[in-house]
């Protein structure tokens, strides 16, 4: 087994936890009344759910259709404005834009399927997404990274598995540099520690 990465609830939650001190600080510009980008993690999962969502099933669609390196569909701007996303933080405006389409079109896939306890690492572990891919996950840039988000996110809806996508939030806005190293191991430790449990079952 190739241990490049290995490291040393509530089904289907909305809301992200309380407190996890397993998560590195994030640097967060926004004022006490504005929605986090974690917060907007979940509040887009609730717009988009095919059952409960209030997002029509064609704009479900142009989500799904989207080219990150073009976000240009009147869906992303009535979702980023929707969730108060709308202003870049930290980074330029295109960028911001670009991983927002990326992370809502992976979304857009696997509509109903979000859950914060689920970590993205256990899901794709769970789902049986193969450690070769894995790894080159975690090795992405960010020229492939949105490429290789889109084909995982197909996997996980064809085999129905709920994750945390607010993983994936981190994995694309923290693409490099000491806190991008952290976030890939604490995406990488529950993937390990599943496999390691379906190998002694």
């Amino acid at each position: 087994m190739d241990t490049s990465f290995r490291p040393s609830g509530n089904p289907f939650r909305l809301m992200p936890p309380s407190a996890d001190t397993d998560i590195p600080a994030e640097t967060d510009t926004s004022t006490d009344e504005s929605i986090s980008p974690s917060q907007a993690v979940g509040r887009a999962a609730g717009m988009l759910h095919p059952e409960t969502g209030r997002l029509p099933n064609g704009d479900r669609a142009a989500l799904r259709r989207i080219d990150p390196d073009t976000p240009v569909t009147p869906t992303l701007w009535k979702v980023l404005f929707d969730l108060e996303q709308d202003e870049s933080r930290g980074m330029s405006q295109t960028k911001w834009e670009q991983r927002w389409a990326t992370l809502l079109m992976g979304m857009a896939h696997c509509a109903g399927l979000h859950d914060y306890d689920v970590p993205l690492g256990q899901a794709l572990a769970e789902a049986g997404w193969a450690e070769t891919r894995f790894v080159r996950l975690m090795e992405a840039d960010d020229e492939t990274l949105p490429v290789l988000l889109r084909r995982m996110a197909q996997y996980l809806a064809s085999k129905q598995q709920p994750a945390n996508w607010d993983d994936v939030r981190r994995l694309l806005f923290y693409p490099s540099g000491d806190t991008a190293e952290d976030i890939r191991l604490q995406i990488a430790r529950p993937y390990y520690r599943t496999l390691h449990a379906k190998d002694d079952d």
